[in-house]
């Protein structure tokens, strides 16, 4: 099976996800592009579109949690700057 391309929408926004069927495992692969490191499996495609869902959700989360900001695959921004790391803009 070919790498096939789904939209998995989460509570942070809407990503892309690549799931393929790993003959020799037995077992759908999944890989999030534009969220490096993200990556999970699934016993059925159902499940794997769900783990891709948890997976996208628990990054998104901690980085959240650090105070960084998300852009999802439609380009919605999610999080704010925390007020330490803003500069104010003084004008004369």
């Amino acid at each position: 099976m070919r790498k096939k391309e789904f939209l998995i929408k989460t509570r942070q926004g809407v990503y892309r996800a690549l799931i393929w069927l790993d003959k020799g495992d037995k077992v759908y692969l999944v890989k999030v592009p534009s969220l490096p490191g993200v990556a999970t499996f699934g016993a059925t495609l159902s499940q794997a579109k769900e783990m891709a869902k948890e997976a996208i959700e628990l990054h998104c989360g901690c980085e959240i949690d650090e105070g960084n900001i998300i852009v999802d695959d439609t380009g919605r921004a999610i999080g704010k700057i925390p007020k330490s790391r803003v500069i104010p803009i003084h004008t004369r």
